[in-house]
């Protein structure tokens, strides 16, 4: 799988309108955005639309922000909506309060990484590159 010399990856970060808490969405934005991503930033209020701008926006990845709770619900949502549109080989990561009883669930979601508190920019940002080449260099191979 190979993608362009020029390849930019794109990444869709998102938190529900309801959740208050986005420092952390926002300080991994700039890490991004300073690692030469592309960053579209969101609040959602339904799975639907995080969905929707994810394939509106073309993006590589998307993460979502968890403080709040909720979290194997929506991301199983998530990756309902994503597979509705065809979708489904759109990689998924997730971040913030994640409860250790969670993390079964969001692995059988699909979640592809998941990022709790005290994470390195350097892993986030590494990973998030892995994945964005994985799916545009599988996006550039599929007819």
């Amino acid at each position: 799988m190979s993608v362009p010399g020029s390849f930019v990856p794109r990444v869709l970060l998102t938190k529900s309108f309801i959740d208050s808490h986005d420092r952390a969405i926002k300080t991994i934005a700039v890490a991004l955005r300073d690692a030469g991503f592309e960053v579209v930033l969101i609040d959602y209020e339904t799975p639907k639309d995080v969905v929707d701008v994810a394939v509106d926006e073309d993006v590589d990845v998307i993460g979502v922000s968890f403080m709040s709770g909720g979290q194997v619900a929506v991301t199983q949502a998530i990756v309902a909506a994503l597979n509705e549109v065809g979708r489904g080989d759109l990689p998924l990561v997730v971040g913030g309060t994640i409860r250790p009883f969670d993390v079964d669930g969001l692995q059988a979601a699909g979640v592809r990484a998941i990022f709790r508190g005290g994470e390195s920019f350097a892993n986030v940002v590494e990973t998030v590159r892995d994945l964005a080449t994985e799916a545009r260099g599988r996006r550039a191979t599929t007819p």
